[in-house]
């Protein structure tokens, strides 16, 4: 396959690699993580013609409110670590349908530009993916 463009090129080639995928008008769904309960990563491409993974991995509430502080402190710390996924919180400037701070999700992100994206790249971001679940685990086990 050439370079990767399209939300159907994502598809077919996540496909290719063994995910379990659904693709939607503006978006493909990736199943990562689990067969029982596996995460569900959300490909969409933005404005400036990059592919965005977002992969939800709690929601604000699902924290115990004494835990928040430590559980972000230690997301905040494995940024540095789980390159290039970082850890962020959704909120209501990012979607318009969030106006109860315990819905707020805590999703791992990465951004790869389209144009020359390759078939390994992508392999390598789900890789990366998997590797940054793992590494929020203990955090947010310990907050839940």
């Amino acid at each position: 396959m050439e370079n990767i463009m399209t939300l159907q090129q994502v598809a077919e080639t996540l496909e290719e690699l063994g995910y379990n995928v659904k693709s939607h008008d503006n978006a493909v769904h990736i199943a990562i993580g689990g067969t029982e309960t596996p995460f569900i990563t959300v490909a969409t491409i933005n404005e400036n013609q990059e592919l965005v993974m977002t992969c939800q991995v709690a929601k604000l509430g699902d924290l115990n409110e004494d835990d928040i502080p430590a559980v972000q402190f230690f997301l905040l710390d494995a940024n540095t670590r789980i390159r290039p996924y970082a850890f962020g919180i959704l909120t209501a400037s990012d979607n318009d349908d969030y106006d109860d701070a315990a819905e707020y999700p805590i999703v791992l992100t990465d951004s790869l530009p389209l144009g020359d994206l390759s078939v390994g790249e992508l392999a390598s971001s789900m890789d990366s993916l998997l590797v940054a679940l793992e590494s929020s685990d203990d955090a947010l086990r310990a907050g839940l």
